[in-house]
């Protein structure tokens, strides 16, 4: 399969002067370029991230880099030319909303500091979360949620569930019921970790 990809580097926010203030805020909107520009800033990075997406297909990859990256990959460069990103900073958060995302051939790939609490909404489709550390609060209607690197020992309390399908893998014991599976794990590490997907497979791999 062919490859376009086109890269757009927040590096903790593409953000100026404008939020040197404790307690700024600002909301910018930016296209995904299709000739790999990159914005960068110099502020802090951020602690906490919170993604909202709709349909499509997308991977949450750790980076040993403070900037976050956004990538789209696939034969769909037409419908990647649509995509548009929307940033909100308040104090150490960071808020991205992703819209006019193709529902195929095209998927997106984030990278975010290898530690930072993340928080997910999303509609329908597939989402994979790889290596990164935190809190993870992840929330899925419908499609696949794979979350790889997630070692027990790093989590206190886990609350995992399916709606309608299946939980899988893991180290923090074995599923409970059949028709809405769960697992509950209390844990002696510092992280939290909620996954619920209402329709479809939840699944841990080391």
């Amino acid at each position: 399969m062919s490859v376009a990809a086109r890269w757009f580097t927040i590096a903790a926010l593409l953000v100026c002067c404008t939020l040197a203030t404790a307690g700024s805020n600002e909301t910018r909107d930016e296209s995904l370029p299709l000739t790999g520009r990159a914005m960068q800033s110099d502020l802090p990075p951020i602690t906490n991230l919170r993604l909202h997406l709709r349909d499509g297909d997308y991977r949450i990859v750790a980076s040993d880099s403070d900037d976050i990256t956004i990538r789209t990959d696939g034969k769909n460069r037409e419908g990647a030319k649509q995509v548009r990103v929307r940033l909100k900073r308040t104090g150490d958060s960071l808020d991205v909303t992703l819209t006019h995302v193709p529902k195929r051939e095209c998927q997106i790939t984030i990278m975010v500091p290898r530690e930072t609490n993340l928080f997910a909404r999303m509609r329908a489709g597939d989402l994979s979360v790889e290596g990164v550390t935190g809190n993870k609060d992840l929330e899925l209607l419908a499609g696949d949620l794979v979350i790889q690197g997630a070692d027990a020992a790093d989590y206190g309390p886990v609350d995992l569930s399916v709606k309608f399908g299946d939980v899988s893998g893991g180290g923090f014991g074995s599923p409970k019921g059949t028709v809405g599976n769960s697992l509950r794990h209390d844990g002696s590490g510092k992280y939290r970790l909620h996954a619920h997907v209402f329709a479809g497979d939840l699944t841990l791999r080391p």
